[in-house]
């Protein structure tokens, strides 16, 4: 029974931590008389306090887990994004250089055969000769 008041005490202690009064279970345990039929109750208290405390660690680390992982997921999607927009820009940069090299062959095509418009008047009219 010299167990079961130190767990008491020790309950109480905790008690006053979370708000909470125990001063029903002080009752309900004074008035319990052991038989071999019946649960050590010394051992129900420390099975739930381990229970207890299994739980809140394994949120715990399910939180951590969680936080993790969105932040992992978040730089993933972040490379992801820079990575396309940086092959969109070469493809941007590839397509302006092959339009440069049409341009500049669709030019000598037109100065070959006299097709080649003055620069100083782009808008005169077309004459054939």
């Amino acid at each position: 029974m010299e167990a079961v008041r130190r767990w008491l005490l020790w309950l109480q202690g905790l008690a006053l931590l979370w708000g909470r009064a125990v001063a029903g279970l002080e009752q309900i345990l004074s008035t319990v008389h052991p038989a071999p039929a019946q649960v050590n109750f010394e051992a129900l208290i420390i099975a739930m306090a381990v229970v207890a405390g299994l739980i809140l660690v394994s949120i715990t680390v399910c939180c951590c887990y969680c936080c993790y992982c969105r932040r992992r997921s978040r730089s993933r999607l972040d490379e992801e994004e820079e990575q396309l927009a940086r092959k969109k820009e070469e493809r941007r940069l590839q397509s302006l250089q092959r339009r440069h090299e049409r341009k500049l062959k669709h030019d000598e095509i037109r100065k070959k055969y006299g097709l080649l418009q003055d620069s100083d008047n782009p808008y005169s009219r077309f004459e054939n000769e």
